[in-house]
């Protein structure tokens, strides 16, 4: 190696050992010979790994557990990852930045902002840095996701003086998929379930699934971290907590006498390979060129790609924001997957996320629109026989919405009477909302006897494959007399957000019952997995989905 590159070294060392923080023996380091003084960094930066172990059911974190490396420094010095916790925290120079001075500034920040122990020397923690050393391309693939979502997640968690570690969450639970949904009903980066979004005051309505916005999902989940960190004062606990649940956490501790971490509990294999997962990605942000990984998150398309929260003041046409922002309406509903419908939440919060660096300029344009111009508004007179869901469903609003509008106490309306509704301020057809269980013009198609896919799609002028994915038709699934199909709009239709996911049968299930849950059809479960609807399933059987994920989740 050659001499420079060596002596550089000592310089960055000798930059860590010259802050203030550091006293006593420490300082006597730097009067070792060279060779000593890098013993110790090689040991941090060659790590062994190991093959991983079949997960069981519950594991005891304390059977793979290492021994502590030995403090080279003596027993009053802040020896290996406490020392470089130690200066990160107090923004000093690192070797890693000394290494490669083209490091990205953000992941610096944010490895600065990291608190916790990574946990090294754990046996599962580099088993984890094992994976993502084998395997590249997760972390390449998370690229266009992390420049787009990961500063804005930073920010608001550093705002509240929360360890950065916690910015790192929804990549174990989403891969930062604003539109992961899971077999048991979680969604949205942060993957709340339905009663805990309620709980932290997210809406889960026909307008919008605020578990998939990412203003309103980040700050209810970090409401719920900072609640459950006072609850067990141990982040390590809290993170598990959120993972598993603040009841078994508590139950599996008080199992273990004394101050019980996390390491120390017996827990699933799921929440066993959580928490190492997450220290393991954090350890490859600090540092990744110690573990010849390459972060390729490039500041300028972060920064082009960022995005910041605007207020519409209120309700607003999705069509008339984005003309306002100069972006297409399919990119507004891309940045913001919350919206079902044509509108923003007619009760608010009044609020889109824009391209972070044209904040201003659209924010100020949105405050431009006239009031009688955000949408608009008709009279509507009743009809025999008519109810409020029906008109609700035929001008693409909600019931709630429809009551509000007219000062309704209950549902119940008189033929004849009007209703205001709030309507589009351009043809329904210009919209491709996510929802297609809903149809512009609400065209809904029943099926007659000797019709087939084929023969109605030619009739209303569209593919067989936009009526198999507007309606979840499964690919061998035979449509009977009877079934009502949805005509999407022949217009800009957006596709569904489609997922797939493995559902494991619990008892009492059947296909009809899993079938509601999803909003499916019980033909299109058993075509996916080549079963006899009439027979029956068993707990424990793995079933393939494939869900729309907003007409799952929009109530």
């Amino acid at each position: 190696m050659p001499k420079i590159f060596e002596f550089r070294k000592v310089l960055a060392f000798r930059s860590i050992l010259d802050s203030r923080f550091l006293k006593g023996k420490i300082s006597q380091v730097v009067c070792l010979s060279i060779p000593l003084l890098f013993f110790p960094i090689q040991g941090c930066s060659t790590l062994p790994f190991y093959s991983a172990d079949q997960p069981k059911s519950y594991v005891n974190l304390q059977t793979v557990k290492w021994a502590p490396e030995p403090d080279f420094y003596g027993d009053d010095a802040l020896p290996g990852k406490k020392l470089t916790d130690h200066l990160l925290n107090h923004r000093k120079v690192s070797l890693e930045e000394e290494l490669h001075p083209d490091r990205n500034d953000f992941l610096e920040e944010l490895s600065r902002s990291f608190e916790l122990d990574h946990y090294l020397d754990n046996r599962r923690v580099q088993q984890e840095i094992s994976r993502l050393q084998q395997n590249p391309s997760y972390l390449e693939s998370l690229q266009p996701r992390l420049e787009r979502y990961l500063p804005f997640i930073c920010e608001k968690v550093l705002s509240r003086n929360l360890p950065g570690e916690l910015c790192l969450i929804p990549i174990i639970e989403s891969s930062l998929d604003p539109f992961a949904f899971s077999s048991g009903g979680a969604a949205g980066l942060w993957q709340f379930i339905p009663s805990t979004a309620k709980r932290y005051g997210l809406k889960i309505d026909w307008w919008v699934d605020e578990r998939r916005d990412l203003f309103a999902s980040t700050d209810a989940a970090l409401d719920y971290l900072v609640y459950l960190n006072s609850r067990f004062d141990d982040w390590l606990l809290t993170i598990a907590s959120y993972n598993w649940g603040e009841g078994r956490v508590a139950r599996a501790r008080n199992q273990i006498s004394g101050g019980a971490g996390f390491f120390d509990l017996r827990v699933p294999a799921e929440t066993a390979g959580y928490i190492p997962r997450l220290l393991a990605i954090a350890a490859v942000f600090s540092a990744p060129a110690t573990y010849n990984l390459h972060l390729a998150i490039n500041q300028a398309e972060m920064d082009k790609r960022a995005l910041a929260a605007v207020d519409t003041i209120a309700q607003l046409d999705v069509r008339k924001a984005a003309s306002a922002a100069g972006i297409s309406i399919e990119t507004l509903y891309q940045i913001n997957p919350a919206l079902n419908q044509w509108s923003t939440h007619p009760r608010g919060p009044h609020r889109l996320m824009v391209p972070a660096p044209d904040r201003e300029a659209i924010q100020r344009a949105l405050a431009d629109i006239p009031s009688n111009e955000r949408v608009s508004w008709i009279r509507h007179k009743i009809l025999k026989n008519e109810t409020l869901s029906d008109i609700a469903l035929h001008y693409r609003t909600d019931v709630a919405t429809l009551r509000e509008a007219n000062r309704m106490k209950g549902t119940r309306i008189i033929e004849g009477n009007y209703l205001l509704i709030p309507r589009s301020t351009t043809s329904m057809e210009d919209y491709p909302t996510p929802d297609q269980n809903r149809n512009s013009k609400g065209a809904i198609h029943v099926v007659r006897s000797g019709e087939s896919l084929w023969t109605i799609a030619k009739r209303y002028r569209v593919t067989t494959e936009t009526l198999i994915r507007a309606n979840s038709i499964g690919p061998k699934e035979i449509i009977r007399p009877g079934r009502k199909v949805i005509i999407p709009p022949q217009q800009t239709v957006r596709q569904p957000v489609v997922r797939e996911i493995r559902y494991k049968v619990k008892s009492g299930d059947s296909l009809a019952t899993i079938a509601r849950k999803f909003n499916l059809s019980v033909d299109a479960i058993a075509s996916w997995n080549t079963l006899d609807p009439r027979k029956y399933i068993y707990p424990g059987q793995e079933l393939m989905i494939y869900v729309n994920v907003t007409s799952s989740s929009s109530g």
